[in-house]
């Protein structure tokens, strides 16, 4: 009896202390950050752990909920840091509705597995500022691409 009155808290104190590290491992981004700089918004991001992960998606999305895929990055495979420069921003804030009157981008990560299931991260939204001749020329620019 007292074996297994032994056997029962052994398990309990292993199940209890390993239970949050478990968790904790399924947390697969640890900062997720976007900044304006200038005429670009400059994104970075980095991974706790990037088992079965095969690669990040990076979308943006300037009404809404409308997210679409800018980029990808190809997964390390380890904890790593990631940066990418979105430099098509300034001719996509052209005010059309209140979110966009103010400038702002909403960034998320989509993080593929291996078995090509997925999961988003946490969204980040950049208020970005720009001069109207700026944004003026990169809608020119945009007319002849």
């Amino acid at each position: 009896m007292k074996k297994r009155m032994f056997s029962f808290i052994v398990i309990s104190v292993c199940v209890l202390f390993t239970l949050p590290l478990l968790l904790a491992s399924d947390q697969i981004i640890q900062t997720f950050k976007a900044v304006s700089n200038n005429d670009k918004v400059d994104i970075e991001w980095r991974t706790q752990s990037e088992t079965n992960v095969v690669r990040f998606e990076i979308e943006r999305a300037t009404s809404g909920n409308n997210f679409k895929t800018i980029a990808y990055q190809k997964a390390k495979g380890y904890p790593s840091s990631y940066t990418f420069c979105d430099s098509d921003t300034f001719f996509k804030t052209i005010p059309t509705n209140e979110l966009l009157a103010k400038n702002a981008i909403t960034y998320r990560l989509k993080i593929i597995y291996k078995d090509n299931s997925y999961k988003f991260s946490d969204e980040v939204i950049v208020t970005h500022s720009m001069s109207s001749v700026k944004r003026t020329w990169g809608m020119i620019k945009e007319m002849f691409r």
